[in-house]
Formats: C-alpha cells, structure tokens, sequence
C-alpha cells in the first residue's frame, strides 16, 4: 500500500476505544464503514481524513488475521458506541475461517533489452 495505515488504526482506537483495539477486535456492525464516512468532517479524530485514507484503514483492519479470528469465534457486532447491534451469522464465520487467496504471482515476460526503449541494432563491416 502506498500508505502507512497505522496511524490512523491508533486515531480510530484513541476515538472509538469501545469499538477499535488492536490486541482484541471485536467484530464491527454491517454499515460502520458508512458510518465512520459520514463523520468523517464532523469528529475531531476524522476531521482531515479523506474517505479513501479512512475505507483503506477498515480494510486493513478488517483484513486483518486477528480480526478475521474473532470474526470466526462469532457472537456479536459492536457499533462505534460499543453496544452490540447484531449477530455473525454462520456463513460469515465460515468465510472468516478460509484462507485468503494469496494474490497471483506475476508471469514472466521476455527479457527486456539493457537499454529499454532504444533499437537493438547490429553493426555489419563493409567491404
């Protein structure tokens, strides 16, 4: 990632400490990231944050081992207040116990000349 989400996965935690935690995520409500998005000019903690820093940072703590863990152990959702607002349903704990598909490995190409974007040419003697 072109980013460094950490920061911003310590914002969320010192903003939202009933919801966000490193060392034991709980699994988040369906609909937090709209949430979040909407007070993202509105709360102090998110005030200079873009929309795009800020989905990035739920899907790298989504993302997350840790996160997918709790998410398969189930019970419930937790808002941004930290009440529970929902149950994981058996087909999201499932999903959270797969493994995620490593991305695939790039194919290899030809060769490219020493020089790329110049001729290979060949020089011939005259006689």
């Amino acid at each position: 990632m072109p980013q460094d989400v950490n920061p911003l996965h310590d914002r969320l935690c010192a903003a939202f400490p009933a919801c966000f935690s490193r060392s034991a995520p709980k699994p988040l409500k369906i609909g937090l990231g709209e949430e979040l998005l909407a007070l993202a000019g509105v709360h102090p903690a998110l005030a200079d944050l873009s929309r795009t820093q800020l989905r990035r940072a739920l899907r790298v703590y989504t993302g997350s081992p840790v996160y997918r863990k709790a998410l398969a152990r189930g019970g419930p959702r937790y808002g941004l207040d930290g009440q529970p607002t929902g149950e994981v349903t058996p087909e999201q704990q499932a999903d959270a116990k797969t493994p995620r598909p490593k991305p695939p490995a790039p194919e290899p190409g030809p060769e490219p000349f020493p020089a790329t974007g110049y001729l290979k040419m060949s020089l011939k003697r005259r006689i």
